[in-house]
């Protein structure tokens, strides 16, 4: 049978978890009724397998205009502030 503990939230509604699930950086949880259940993910890859999926034509168009916007290439700018990343720009 499973060991069922009680935890209890703080005046801002967070729970603190027992000492073994402290160091886990992502939870999913499940609602059945009025209870939650908490899974520790341990992977963050959640997508099917879509290998076996037959792969779709697009029109030329959509596939030129596609190439043409994801071409950009540049360096992503990390800033606190608009006038910072104008700065970062410039430089």
């Amino acid at each position: 049978m499973a060991e069922i503990n009680i935890v209890k939230t703080d005046s801002r509604g967070r729970v603190t978890l027992p000492a073994p699930f402290r160091s886990e950086p992502l939870f999913e949880y499940v609602i059945e009724g009025d209870q939650i259940t908490l899974y520790p993910v341990r992977t963050v890859r959640k997508y099917p397998d879509m290998s076996d999926l037959p792969a779709e034509k697009l029109p030329a168009g959509w596939v030129k205009q596609e190439e043409e916007v994801n071409k950009d290439t540049r360096k992503g700018i990390s800033a606190r502030t608009p006038t910072e990343a104008l700065k970062a720009m410039k430089k």
